[in-house]
């Protein structure tokens, strides 16, 4: 039979293909199921509004999860502020205290 005698490096060859068609597999199974995650949330929207007595049709809310998931991941740089100054410090902390540490000595002498 064909395969029976086959080499470690046939045997791989073999193995390595197996796992790319499962990889794609996977993938591909991953974007049906993004389309059937839509589905449900329209459907959860759909009677979310419908409890909360607005009246919105299936193509606002399609619109919505358009521009909700558009922006998922997008990044914003942050606003300027005291967060953003105090991440900064955290960021630069040792930068910072190499700087009081050498400060302090030059004063110190």
């Amino acid at each position: 039979m064909p395969g029976e005698e086959m080499t470690i490096a046939e045997t791989l060859r073999v193995m390595d293909v197996a796992r790319e068609m499962r990889e794609q597999r996977e993938s591909a199974e991953e974007m049906f199921r993004h389309d059937e995650v839509r589905i449900r949330l329209r459907e959860k929207l759909m009677r979310t509004a419908a409890l909360s007595g607005d009246r919105v049709t299936e193509s606002e809310i399609d619109a919505a999860i358009d521009q909700y998931l558009g922006n998922l991941h997008t990044y914003e740089s942050p606003r300027p502020g005291f967060k953003k100054f105090i991440a900064y410090c955290w960021i630069w902390r040792y930068r910072l205290s190499a700087v009081v540490i050498a400060a302090g000595a030059w004063w110190f002498l």
